[in-house]
């Protein structure tokens, strides 16, 4: 897939939505010829709060782990409570899939080494079941209006003006997280916007660039 280098745009974006009409402006402004189709991915459930809301419109999720963490007290506990649920164990102590059911919101904050995956087969239309590449604008309007306390990480690939190699540039926002390392991170009430420039320009031309955004912008870091 390849690496790029993520900058965050530093401004207040007290709102999903303010967070999303950010994003749309920088991908005018810096944009050149036609960007692709947005993508949206979910980020896993990190809270009860998240995992309630959920609710509203998703009926199944998938609790995942690793061989690592199997051993962990906390972690044989969760998967024989889930057990004794009715939920099936279908990858040897890894993959858990389940019913969004009311009860499961007890189980939060899950054991390091777990996480909580939404399933997106039988949706409403505020949150489509569509692969990344299908996801419109207007998709992308209902499910900001939607998202709540959920975390959301949206992108929009396109060819910035002025940088030589366009290869994994353009604009990337998260709602309700922010960027760490190579992935986001849970950050509840926090929206993040970064301008993404890819690896394939030089540092002399890529920090020129950046200086002539007349942006604020953070510290790079490693994304995709």
């Amino acid at each position: 897939m390849g690496a790029s280098l993520l900058y965050e745009v530093l401004e207040p974006l007290p709102d999903a939505h303010g967070a999303l009409a950010c994003a749309r402006r920088l991908l005018a402004r810096f944009g050149t010829g036609a960007p692709g189709r947005p993508s949206l991915e979910f980020n896993d459930v990190a809270s009860e709060e998240q995992f309630r809301y959920a609710r509203r419109y998703f009926t199944r999720g998938v609790f995942l782990s690793s061989e690592r963490y199997l051993q962990d007290p906390e972690v044989r506990e969760l998967w024989q409570t889930l057990e004794r649920w009715g939920f099936e164990d279908l990858d040897e102590g890894c993959w858990v899939e389940t019913e969004l059911q009311a009860e499961l919101a007890a189980l939060w904050p899950l054991p390091e080494g777990v996480q909580f995956m939404l399933q997106k087969g039988t949706t409403p239309s505020a949150f489509p079941g569509r692969s990344a590449d299908d996801w419109t604008e207007s998709d992308i309007d209902a499910a900001v209006a939607a998202t709540g306390p959920l975390s959301i990480d949206i992108s929009w690939d396109a060819r910035l003006r002025g940088l030589p190699a366009a290869k994994l540039c353009g604009i990337q926002l998260c709602l309700n997280s922010v960027w760490t390392e190579q992935c986001s991170e849970p950050a509840p009430g926090t929206h993040t916007v970064y301008l993404s420039i890819g690896t394939r320009n030089s540092d002399d031309i890529a920090d020129e660039w950046l200086r002539d955004t007349g942006l604020h912008l953070g510290q790079a870091k490693l994304g995709w």
